[in-house]
Order: structure tokens, then sequence, then C-alpha cells
């Protein structure tokens, strides 16, 4: 791990931000105390130019450098995981490390701000792990005034070890199309079934047919995760329901592939519940796109990962989703997992999932790698 002094200097620091974090988790637009802090921060570090009305919690910092030059914009995600029905909230998918890197290089940044030949932006965005704030903000100007050319992110990955830096063109995160299916039938006495229609089998028959659609044994970019993953219907055994209720998940790496299957999920649903004298409506939830890298981009950081670690993966990905989809649909740049599994395993969103100093470190690196590849 190559690691220069000036981000070493800032240990104490990261610490300090990170248990901050840790310490008062908010779930997605409710990030107050989160908002307030980096707000905080950013203006005792000395920035002046900060956008707090972008979107809800959502924070922009600008920084203008002594030389005309790109745009580059760098992205951290604020909220916390809602663990359970409670909406008890806790850092269990490394946001915390996420602000504590961005915060980092706004110190670094800031100190060398003669040195930069353009303008950087630092994003901080409510509702990653919700509805999904990217979009929202892409809306409200987030990559206008000035114009943004590149954006990149950084996301602790519990799949990679520590020391590890995962880095690859193209496709990188999954799509994730959550959706809903009501199916209508007519209900009834169970000694009469020839007189109800049965939204129950209905359900099964869509059921089976949505697992036969999924595409798993071809090559990844053709792969299509697809699934009923909740059932509800009915309470009694002598009573045939109404209604039935499904739902589901649709994942495929392919943008092209996602459109042509929720298509035919469409039209697979509502052609067998009319086929057995029912109907059937189906509701996607989300609508996140594939996380996609730009290929220059991806090279350059493959690149300048080598510089800080000596294992960089350059096929890695996950059929996990990422709303920072929606930013490198619209600009050239790409998403970069920063290993964090130590010797004991967590998976992300797991009550045990912690980063430790080391990919906070590695992260802050390589965000200032690229500055200086950029804008230096």
């Amino acid at each position: 791990m190559n690691i220069e002094k000036v981000v070493c200097d800032l240990k104490s620091q990261m610490l300090e931000d990170k248990n901050f974090f840790w310490n008062n988790p908010e779930p997605g637009l409710k990030e107050i105390k989160t908002s307030s802090y980096i707000i905080k921060r950013l203006k005792d570090m000395g920035y002046k130019n900060l956008n707090t009305d972008i979107y809800k919690t959502g924070i922009i910092a600008t920084l203008e450098g002594k030389e005309n030059g790109p745009c580059i914009l760098f992205r951290s995600d604020m909220d916390a995981v809602i663990m359970d029905d409670t909406g008890r909230a806790k850092h269990t998918c490394g946001h915390d490390a996420h602000m504590t890197i961005l915060l980092s290089l706004a110190k670094i940044l800031i100190e060398n701000k003669d040195k930069i030949k353009g303008t950087v932006k630092l994003l901080f965005q409510p509702d990653e792990e919700g509805d999904g704030g990217a979009n929202p903000m892409i809306q409200n100007g987030a990559l206008e005034n000035p114009k943004v050319d590149k954006a990149f992110a950084i996301h602790v990955w519990s799949e990679l070890k520590e020391d590890t830096i995962g880095i690859k063109e193209g496709s990188v995160m999954a799509s994730t199309d959550p959706f809903s299916i009501t199916i209508y039938g007519k209900g009834g006495h169970a000694a009469m079934p020839e007189k109800c229609v049965d939204p129950i089998y209905i359900a099964n028959i869509i059921g089976k047919k949505i697992k036969e659609m999924a595409v798993l044994n071809v090559e990844p970019d053709k792969k299509v995760v697809l699934g009923v993953t909740a059932i509800t219907g009915g309470k009694n055994n002598n009573v045939i329901p109404d209604k039935v209720y499904l739902k589901g998940i649709l994942r495929t790496y392919n943008n092209e592939i996602r459109k042509r299957v929720k298509e035919e999920l469409k039209n697979n649903v509502e052609k067998i519940a009319s086929n057995m004298n029912g109907k059937a409506e189906i509701e996607f939830l989300g609508n996140y796109p594939a996380t996609i890298n730009s290929k220059d981009e991806a090279k350059v950081i493959q690149e300048l990962s080598t510089k800080i670690v000596e294992k960089v993966e350059k096929n890695y990905r996950t059929m996990c989703s990422e709303d920072f989809s929606y930013f490198l649909e619209k600009v050239s740049g790409a998403m970069i997992f920063i290993g964090c599994q130590r010797e004991e395993y967590y998976p992300q969103h797991n009550e045990n999932f912690t980063v430790g100093i080391k990919p906070i470190l590695i992260g802050t690196q390589l965000f200032y790698e690229i500055v200086k590849k950029y804008l230096m």
C-alpha cells in the first residue's frame, strides 16, 4: 500500500469524521445531522461555494482552480441502511467511509488550490439506499454550472480483500427493477372452484413462467436475474380469494436486455392471467440502470491503482446495484471498488459489517491520483 504523506497526515481527522458518521446513522432524506456536519467541516476548511439547496439534504461543494480546465465530479452517498421494521439505521454499507474519503479529498484539494487547472465538484448525495437521490440531483442541475466532464465514485466492498482495488471497463453493477404484480380473480367457496377464478393458481403459473424467463447460463453481459420473492393472498382454508399479490426483482448488466425483459415480463403476466379468465397488473417500483464504466477512464484508473496497491482486479463486478449509474449515463467516468474485507468476513448490510482505516486511506489516495491526472 503506497500512500502519500499528505494523505497519511489526515488519518486522525479521518477517524474523527468516520466515528461521527458511524455514531449518527440516518436513513435516506433524513441525513440532517450528517449534512450539517459536512457543511461545517467544508466551511471550516475554507469552502465558500456550497450548494445546499440542490436536493433535500444533498450538498455540492465547488472548487475552482487558478487555471481553466475540465470539471471533475466526485460523489459520496450519505444515508445509512434501514436495518429492520422499526426504522433503525446503521452504516452497514460503507457510506460512512465514503463521506470520510470525500472530506479528506476536500482538505487536500483546498490546500493545493493553486495547482488545480479546472474545477472540482464534491457531491454528497442522500438516499442511495432508498428511492435514489442521484437522479433528482442531476435533474436539479448537479452536472451543470459548470458542466461536468467526468464523474467518479468509490464503493468500499466486502467481497474484495483490503489492499485491493476493483476497476473494470464496461458494466460493473446490475440494473435493478423491483416489481409488484396484482392478480385479480373471482373469489368464492373452496368447495365450488368451478364457479371461481382462482388467483392463487394464476399466481403459481405466472411465478413459474417468470422463473423460466431468467437467463443465467450465458456470458455475464446477457445474464438476467429474475424471480418472485414474495406472495400474499388468501386467509382461510375454505375461501378462494379475489386477489393475490406478488413481488419480485429483475437484474441485468445490459440496459438493452433490461428494457426487453421488462416488456416481455409485462406481456407474459397479462396474457397468462387473461387466458385463465383473470386479470393481472404489473408495476415496476424502481429503475436504476446498470452501472457502466467508460472504457478510457477505467483504463486510466487501472493504471493509477497500480501505484497504490499491488492487487488490482480488472474483471470484478457484482449483481448489486447503485444509482451512481445515472451519472455515468450522462458523463464519462467510473465506479471503483475498494476492498474492505478483513480476516473475519461480513457482507454488506450485515449487522457486523464495518470498514477499517486502510480502505479510507486507499480511497483518498486514489481520488487524489485522479485529480493529479486530470487537473494538475
